[in-house]
């Protein structure tokens, strides 16, 4: 197991797996961070305003102590009612009107049921009224921390823990007069958080269930993305693997022939050359091949980091001049070419590489026709594309390989091509070529035999 482990390690795939894993977890763990802190800067956002409007005007808590009933004498001790209970009539008046003055300022400030409000005097004894089972009462006066927002936990009178955002202000300017002489010298405002906090942490909870679900869920998507990442590369290491098999191959054996061949004439030391022609003539085409295979290598090698085309107006003239080429050829080799050019406008293109085009797709014709065959290359103009016709009637290519003839060193027939000089490159850079001049390419069979390539350019 642990071997297995060390080999997960070692292997490609675990790099590029941890680096998708720490992207994503980052990114995973940013978003929890955010959420919460966006979480609990918003849920007290509305308390928070409400204190912050509370500083500018202070003395709107003695209007709010006073909508809550607070009376500007001191209670009784024994029966919770004011010493001067003769000016009932008179206090009525007075909570009235302050009810009238504190709702006008309810657009700015809206203090709810969850809002309490404790006035100290000056030595810090509470004077106004309080939920005597709502734990606040035990509340001390800090006069050191003023217009400054904090938190506290109180316990009820049932046992249970109550949360509370406060702020406390410093009243001394304002002294508000009743029968008795009476100043309220601090005022502590009180914002029950207890729901809040619940819903905060419940919020918390699943936000972090959620994240660290999806965080899991990231363990397989790294793995599944570093398997994706790294299969366009490993196909191009394969693909560069075989290559380099493939070119030392078609160079193993001309070097072998040429081996033979001057072992062949070291050990005849006194034969003329005439009588040792046949092994020269065959040293010479071995040497002519291993030329062209490298010319053609260099060519792939260069056209890998990109063709540069050069594109120019090209007459319809043009594209006889070269088919007449090929006719010459074509009466060399013994065999039928039938050309056709039908291009009347000129064609914005690159001359040398449809030329190159051409003749690959000619060559490749020529190899894979018998004596006496018949080659029909015609070039036409068709809407908005260079249409080039390339057709024979030799062996044909089978459905299963007409895929993989536009690739390096594959050849349908590799005895037969080897023997009339290819190598499996034409076809790779024709398709090279049609690609860099944004065209594509049709492989589809002739009828009774033999094969047709279709290139559309764009004009």
């Amino acid at each position: 197991m642990w071997t297995r482990i060390k080999n997960i390690r070692k292997s490609d795939d675990f790099s590029y797996f941890i680096r998708y894993f720490a992207a994503f977890s980052l990114i995973f763990f940013l978003m929890t961070a955010l959420i919460l802190q966006v979480f609990q800067a918003g849920i007290y956002e509305s308390s928070d305003k409400n204190f912050n409007e509370i500083s500018k005007e202070p003395q709107l808590l003695l209007m709010f102590a006073q909508d809550r009933g607070f009376q500007f004498e001191p209670p009784s001790e024994e029966t919770g009612q004011t010493e001067n209970s003769s000016s009932t009539k008179d206090s009525s008046s007075d909570t009235a009107e302050t009810k009238v003055r504190f709702s006008e300022h309810s657009d700015r400030i809206n203090l709810s049921t969850y809002y309490s409000v404790i006035l100290y005097d000056s030595k810090g004894n509470i004077i106004n009224q309080v939920d005597p089972f709502s734990g606040i009462s035990t509340i001390a006066l800090n006069k050191n921390v003023t217009e400054q927002i904090q938190t506290t936990n109180v316990t009820t009178s049932y046992g249970a823990s109550e949360s509370y955002r406060l702020m406390t202000f410093k009243l001394s300017d304002y002294h508000i007069k009743g029968s008795n002489s009476q100043d309220v010298s601090y005022a502590t405002v009180l914002y029950n958080t207890t729901q809040m906090e619940t819903t905060i942490a419940s919020n918390n909870r699943i936000v972090i269930i959620v994240m660290s679900s999806f965080w899991l869920i990231s363990i397989l998507v790294s793995y599944y993305l570093a398997k994706l990442s790294l299969k366009p590369l490993k196909a191009s290491y394969q693909k560069q693997k075989e290559f380099v098999e493939n070119a030392s191959h078609e160079l193993r054996t001309p070097l072998s022939v040429l081996q033979n061949r001057l072992e062949t004439l070291f050990r005849k030391p006194n034969a003329t050359v005439l009588e040792s022609s046949e092994s020269i003539g065959s040293s010479l085409e071995e040497v002519r091949n291993m030329r062209l295979l490298t010319t053609n290598l260099l060519n792939l090698a260069r056209r890998d980091e990109g063709l540069q085309v050069k594109l120019e107006s090209i007459s319809p003239s043009y594209f006889s001049e070269v088919l007449e080429n090929f006719q010459l050829i074509a009466e060399e080799n013994e065999k039928e070419l039938v050309v056709e050019n039908t291009v009347k406008v000129p064609v914005h293109s690159d001359k040398t590489l449809l030329k190159q085009l051409l003749t690959i797709l000619f060559d490749n014709a020529m190899k894979y026709t018998d004596q006496d065959g018949k080659i029909r290359i015609a070039v036409q103009v068709k809407e908005r594309y260079l249409v080039l016709l390339v057709s024979d009637n030799g062996l044909g290519i089978k459905d299963s390989d007409k895929k993989k003839i536009f690739d390096r060193f594959f050849r349908v027939d590799k005895a037969r091509t080897r023997q009339k000089g290819g190598f499996g490159l034409g076809l790779s850079l024709a398709k090279q070529i049609i690609d860099s001049l944004k065209g594509t390419i049709i492989v589809r069979d002739n009828q009774p035999c033999g094969t047709i390539f279709e290139v559309r350019i764009p004009r």
